[in-house]
């Protein structure tokens, strides 16, 4: 079952079921260092796995940046 979300505010259409499948698909190293939120509220890592995925979600991903 396909939905639309959005995933740091990008429009797409997915046919993960979870969040740790949209972050795979989207190329996201899920061992590396990110932060996750679902509709503003964060997700354990222990959860990603779990996490379901509904039509309209807003996905925010949180990744650190380096340089000065």
């Amino acid at each position: 079952m396909s939905c639309r979300l959005f995933l740091n505010g990008r429009a797409l259409d997915t046919d993960a079921a979870s969040l740790a499948d949209l972050l795979r698909t989207e190329g996201f190293d899920l061992s590396g260092a990110i932060a996750c939120a679902v509709n503003r509220a964060f997700v354990p890592r222990s959860q990603w796995a779990s996490r379901p995925l509904d039509d309209g979600d807003q996905i925010d991903v949180i990744s650190p940046v380096t340089g000065g």
